[in-house]
């Protein structure tokens, strides 16, 4: 039996030297292999090899750039650059797979007044992400870069875009629903829900449409898959505890694991969970009254007796970066917000009503109304 290849990264950045220690960390992954390169040491073969390449937004070292006369070779930053690579790579191999993405200390200069969260700054810019080097969590960094080389190198290859079964079973296979579980129809019911561009689009893209979809309008919004504060606020239970509670108790991990995704990308923003096997798992903990929330608790605390209950309804709420707090807060402390780019099959978003002054990005997409439902 021969070893699959690992995915090949390509990275290109105008002073390699510095990103010695990011180098030596993803080759001792053991995940994918990767190269980093200047500019003008990009060759073919690195592109046909490519399933994902990196480019540092600033390029400022590049001796031949500034010697060009003509400003049409002149690629003034990596997003030029990436769009001439992008180019490049379909014209060496059109039926190869590849992710393009930055790798930047400036993600909000690349924002250009965009709230700075990578999905939405790839999705404005024709990239699949964009990578923070100045995060300060390098093996997180080298988690995420592995994990999206990895889903790039597991699409179907070449995407069945020919018929609706084709398709979907292509896409079920890729994200991993357990076709022997309950609630797998339920998870693909709601996989359908969000409009997978899963034919002729993920064809023509040789699956990377697909990709982007994942990656733009699924994993950062609550859809088919929730993450932690979601599942907290569907349990009642505080986000901060079940997090603990999770790490700690493996009575609740028994009872609740079931329920987390393991796909492609399954770390790449933190743990998530298929809706659909979350609902299951309250069914068949509460069967006779699945709305009962008394005897739902109950049984979470049987298994986790230092899990902390919440009465009532309690919502995930935003802050001004949009990204999900770790506290979840009840119907009289939130008002509706909608964000440009909220996807309309995800479950609405929240803020703090206190947080409104403070946040003009917030409290210009708040929708003032009073009730929470």
């Amino acid at each position: 039996m021969t070893t699959p290849q690992l995915p090949f990264i390509l990275h290109v950045d105008d002073d390699p030297d510095d990103l010695t220690t990011w180098l030596g960390a993803v080759r001792e992954s053991g995940r994918v292999d990767i190269e980093v390169v200047p500019p003008d040491d990009v060759t073919a073969e690195h592109l046909r090899r490519a399933s994902l390449v990196l480019v540092d937004f600033r390029i400022e070292h590049w001796p031949s750039r500034t010697k060009a006369a003509a400003l049409a070779l002149k690629p003034v930053n990596g997003l030029a650059l990436l769009s001439v690579l992008q180019e490049a790579a379909y014209e060496l191999d059109k039926d190869r797979p590849r992710a393009f993405a930055l790798f930047t200390a400036v993600v909000s200069d690349v924002a250009r007044g965009l709230i700075p969260r990578p999905y939405i700054v790839a999705r404005a810019h024709n990239l699949e992400w964009v990578f923070d080097k100045a995060d300060g969590d390098l093996p997180a960094r080298v988690s995420r870069v592995a994990e999206l080389s990895e889903a790039i190198q597991g699409l179907p290859s070449p995407w069945p875009g020919d018929s609706a079964e084709h398709a979907g079973q292509a896409l079920r296979r890729w994200l991993g629903i357990p076709s022997e579980a309950v609630w797998a129809e339920g998870a693909w019911d709601g996989v359908m829900r969000c409009r997978p561009p899963m034919h002729e689009f993920a064809e023509h893209t040789h699956g990377i449409g697909v990709l982007r979809w994942a990656l733009h309008r699924i994993w950062p919004y609550p859809t088919f898959l929730i993450d932690d504060a979601h599942l907290a606020a569907r349990l009642r239970v505080e986000a901060r505890s079940l997090s603990s509670e999770l790490a700690a108790n493996t009575d609740l991990q028994k009872l609740l694991m079931p329920a987390q995704y393991d796909g492609p990308l399954a770390g790449f923003l933190g743990r998530r969970w298929w809706r659909a096997a979350v609902e299951s798992i309250i069914f068949n903990t509460t069967p006779d009254d699945p709305a009962n929330i008394a005897a739902l608790h109950e049984r979470l605390k049987a298994a986790a007796p230092k899990l902390a209950l919440l009465d009532g309804t309690h919502f995930p709420v935003l802050d001004g970066r949009f990204c999900t707090q770790e506290v979840l807060a009840s119907a009289t402390e939130v008002v509706e917000v909608v964000p440009d780019d909220w996807p309309p099959f995800a479950d609405s978003a929240w803020a703090l009503r206190s947080d409104l002054p403070d946040n003009p990005s917030l409290a210009a997409v708040a929708t003032g109304e009073e009730e929470t439902g």
